[in-house]
């Protein structure tokens, strides 16, 4: 009888055929799922109303305990109802002809959020977005010489700001003959934003002249190009890019960190800490508008023409500006388990503003290189002789810390005349800082710090000079 052999133990068809990668997926898909951490939106809306010439003297509540109970508990209480002719014809008001206080309406709102997504372990993605709009609404609410309030001179002013994405146009390179792909766009937009304008004001005639505008909005008109110019430096079309100056929702900005590279037991061996980091803001500023007094509506559509045959836009703008930074665009924070510790960051920044007021469009763009390590050489020993004289002296135990930061920026500031097709450097420099410092506590009282600055500047244009400035020594500090 021949005894049986031991079968060798079979691996789990299962696992073999890799049954389990549905449930390794259904895993991490929760896990994605579940990674939202923190959400929090936010609105906020103030509205008031100002009545200049109001004679009713309140008695309760800011109410009048008259018959007439003026101006009444809606308003008191917070209603922005019109109550300008109910007060007029109830006798609230005063008839004073020379009243110069303007009648006010004021409204502002605020809408953010903000995400923090955790999708895998110890990495965060945190995303915001927020939008202003600021309005104010003043004219004169009096009476003439016949007794009759009517209204003189409204003007409707406001602000207006959101966060948005031009991440698509932020790696432009520093041409040194100053070319701009986005703004090259921009140019070439305005054709399509003037044509869609025209499409849907049946005032405009239809006709396009020898530049290849159609009527009623040339290329150097406003509402033409601040839809240009949105489209090309947010990468996206002019077909169907809002002609409206004001964004209806604020895009999400975000900042990225991650901190896991030392769960790798290689890495770990040596780094006690890494963070790498990568933070993107962008925002749209229109700095201010008014209402244009010319600006004459029909049927639902701008009439009236300016001297240059355009149509007058519903509010004159002065200013709009994008402002990008990327900072940093990705960044590396460590710390070793010998006390060193090593930062490196690369950072871009682009601060874009267009104006009305010449049709000149003002480029800002930096870049820069960060790199710093610091180092702490524990218990050094400090003698303090005595000032009295002799062999008697104070000895002192204290960690020594060395701090070393470079930066290498290069930033530049360029004019862009849109009518002249003209584009030039106006300031700008490459920039080398060196600081190092080295710093000792004596005791808890008093501090030494040795210091060594320097700066260097070359500047791009040559109405400036090179500069150099270098410092350093050593400071003490006693506190009391």
């Amino acid at each position: 009888m021949n005894p049986r052999r031991p079968q060798p133990k079979q691996q789990d068809d299962s696992t073999k055929n890799g049954a389990n990668i549905p449930k390794l997926i259904l895993d991490n898909t929760i896990r994605i799922l579940t990674g939202i951490k923190d959400v929090s939106v936010n609105y906020t809306e103030t509205n008031g109303t100002r009545l200049p010439g109001f004679t009713p003297e309140p008695d309760l509540l800011g109410n009048y305990l008259g018959s007439t109970m003026a101006p009444g508990l809606g308003f008191v209480f917070g209603s922005q109802e019109d109550i300008r002719f109910k007060a007029a014809q109830n006798g609230w008001l005063t008839s004073d002809t020379l009243l110069n206080n303007p009648y006010m309406l004021k409204s502002n709102d605020n809408l953010s959020y903000r995400l923090q997504f955790e999708p895998f372990k110890d990495f965060k993605i945190e995303l915001t977005g927020n939008r202003t709009r600021s309005e104010n609404h003043t004219e004169y609410f009096r009476a003439d010489a016949d007794g009759i309030f009517q209204s003189y001179n409204p003007v409707q002013s406001g602000s207006f700001s959101s966060s948005i994405i031009t991440w698509k146009t932020a790696f432009e390179p520093f041409n040194d003959d100053n070319v701009s792909a986005a703004y090259d766009q921009m140019k070439e937009n305005r054709q399509i934003i003037a044509r869609r304008l025209a499409d849907v004001n049946p005032w405009s005639q239809g006709m396009v002249d020898s530049t290849g505008y159609p009527d009623g909005y040339s290329a150097a008109s406003q509402q033409v190009i601040l839809p240009a110019f949105l489209a090309a430096y947010t990468g996206s079309s002019a077909e169907s890019i809002q002609t409206s100056p004001f964004i209806n929702f604020p895009l999400p900005n975000w900042r990225i960190t991650f901190n896991g590279l030392t769960n790798i037991p290689f890495v770990k061996k040596y780094i006690k800490s890494l963070a790498i980091s990568h933070s993107y803001r962008s925002s749209y500023t229109v700095g201010q508008y008014v209402s244009n007094v010319n600006y004459q509506e029909q049927a639902g559509a701008a009439y009236a023409r300016n001297q240059a045959n355009d149509f007058y836009p519903k509010n004159e703008i002065g200013l709009v500006t994008i402002s990008e930074q990327l900072s940093p665009l990705i960044g590396f924070d460590a710390t070793l388990h010998n006390s060193l510790m090593a930062r490196f960051e690369i950072k871009k920044s682009r601060n874009l503003s267009l104006s009305f007021t010449n049709n000149q469009m003002t480029e800002v763009k930096s870049n820069e290189i960060v790199i710093g390590t610091g180092y702490r050489i524990k218990d050094i020993a400090f003698f303090i002789k005595s000032m009295a004289g002799g062999k008697n002296s104070s000895r002192t135990r204290s960690d020594l810390n060395i701090k070393l930061d470079l930066s290498i920026k290069d930033n530049k500031t360029i004019l862009r005349r849109i009518d002249e097709d003209v584009a030039q450097i106006s300031a700008g420099r490459k920039m080398f800082t060196l600081n190092a410092t080295a710093d000792y506590n004596v005791n808890q009282k008093f501090n030494l710090r040795f210091y060594f600055n320097t700066n260097v500047n070359s500047p791009y244009i040559s109405t400036q000079f090179p500069t150099s400035n270098t410092e350093g020594g050593i400071s003490m500090t006693f506190s009391l």
